[in-house]
C-alpha cells in the first residue's frame, strides 16, 4: 500500500479563510445577538478553532462569551453559516498551485481529503472546484477520526497538510508530521519539502 498524505480543504487548497471568518461572525452575531464590541473575541475564537467542526467552533465562542447555546441556536447558526458561505462560494477559489501540487504528489502517494465541513458539503465543494479526482478518499466531519480510521486500517500517513492551529493539534495528537499552509507560496513548496 502506498503512503498517504492527508489534506485539509479550506485555507489549505482553497483560499477561503477571510470569507468564512466573515460568514462566521455574521452567523454567530445574528443568532446570539452580539454587537460590534464582541467582534474581537469572536474573531479570536474563530482563529483559534479554524479547521474544527463548526459546532466545536461555536462551542469555543460561546464559552469565551460565557454563554450557553441551545440546540435551536446551534441549528440556526449552522443554517445561516452555510447560507452565507454558499452566497460567497464564487469568491472561494483553489490556490493557483493546488492542482499542480496534487498532481505531483499523487504519483507517489494516495491522497485523502478531510475537513471540518459536513461530509456532503466537502464532497460537493471538492467536485465544484474540480479537485475530487485527485483523492482516493474524501471524508468530512472530523479530521482526527479520519486519521484514526486510516491508521486502524494499517495505512501509513506520512503527512497532514493544513492551515490552522486545530489541524496541527490533530496531527500532533496522532503522531503525524504536519505541514502548515499559510497561502499559495507554502502550498507550492510542498513537493520539494517531501523530496
Amino acid at each position: 500500500m502506498r503512503p498517504i498524505i492527508v489534506f485539509d480543504f479550506d485555507g489549505t487548497l482553497v483560499d477561503a479563510y477571510e470569507i468564512k471568518r466573515e460568514s462566521y461572525w455574521r452567523s454567530v452575531s445574528e443568532v446570539l445577538g452580539l454587537g460590534a464590541e464582541d467582534r474581537a473575541l469572536v474573531d479570536t475564537s474563530y482563529a483559534r478553532t479554524s479547521g474544527a467542526h463548526r459546532f466545536v467552533q461555536l462551542g469555543d465562542t460561546a464559552s469565551a462569551l460565557g454563554r450557553t447555546v441551545s440546540d435551536a441556536e446551534r441549528e440556526e447558526f449552522s443554517r445561516r453559516y452555510s447560507g452565507y458561505n454558499e452566497a460567497e462560494k464564487d469568491r472561494m477559489k483553489p490556490f493557483p498551485s493546488a492542482r499542480r501540487v496534487l498532481e505531483a504528489l499523487r504519483s507517489g502517494h494516495d491522497l485523502v481529503l478531510t475537513s471540518g465541513l459536513p461530509h456532503s458539503n466537502l464532497v460537493a465543494e471538492a467536485a465544484r472546484h474540480d479537485l475530487a479526482g485527485f483523492f482516493v478518499e474524501i471524508e468530512g466531519g472530523d479530521k482526527g477520526a479520519t486519521l484514526d480510521r486510516l491508521r486502524a486500517q494499517g495505512r501509513t500517513v506520512v503527512l497532514f497538510v493544513g492551515d490552522a492551529p486545530h489541524d496541527e493539534e490533530v496531527a500532533a495528537s496522532r503522531g503525524v508530521r504536519f505541514y502548515r499552509v499559510g497561502g499559495d507560496s507554502d502550498l507550492s513548496k510542498l513537493p520539494e519539502v517531501l523530496r
